[in-house]
């Protein structure tokens, strides 16, 4: 066999065996009881909360409640210019301003429509306001969201809404 030839041989046997390498695995080939993983979401590291939008899924260390028939979940949106919040109660939605610096975050004043709900609908939102005024910071926890109060305390909890 030429020099040549032997060199052409040789690549030909690599490639072959560098696309053999790429193949899926054979399912059968697992170990019974071995989970298959997913991939795992890519957390976005948040330096800002201005242009994000919140769903909540915890209130007051308690899970939060689920909306009736009809009605919005409540949420948080930090509108893209860094200085108006809107959201939703739960019944009425709201707006205002919030001041974020770093980890802080204050809510201003919030102004809220005035329609009524089903009562539990409105205990709920009662609640929720109540605890967005004792806000005073933010941290990310993965891709989740936590507003937290004085001593670093846990008030809720939101997962990306969009």
């Amino acid at each position: 066999m030429k020099p040549v030839g032997s060199v052409v041989l040789l690549a030909l046997s690599l490639i072959l065996a560098g696309c053999a390498s790429r193949t899926a695995p054979n399912p059968s080939a697992t170990s019974p009881g071995t989970a298959v993983r997913a991939a795992e979401p890519r957390v976005v590291v948040l330096t800002t909360l201005a242009g994000t939008s919140w769903k909540l899924v915890e209130l007051d260390g308690s899970p939060a409640p689920e909306p009736f028939d009809g009605w919005e979940p409540q949420g948080l949106e930090f509108n893209v210019d860094g200085l108006r919040v809107t959201g939703n109660g739960g019944v009425n939605r709201f707006g205002g301003r919030y001041t974020e610096n770093g980890g802080t975050l204050y809510f201003g004043p919030l102004a809220m429509t005035r329609r009524a709900g089903p009562p539990a609908q409105m205990d709920a939102e009662q609640l929720y306001t109540q605890v967005l005024s004792r806000v005073v910071g933010w941290r990310q926890d993965g891709n989740s969201l936590v507003l937290v109060g004085s001593g670093e305390r846990r008030l809720a909890v939101f997962e990306r809404a969009k």
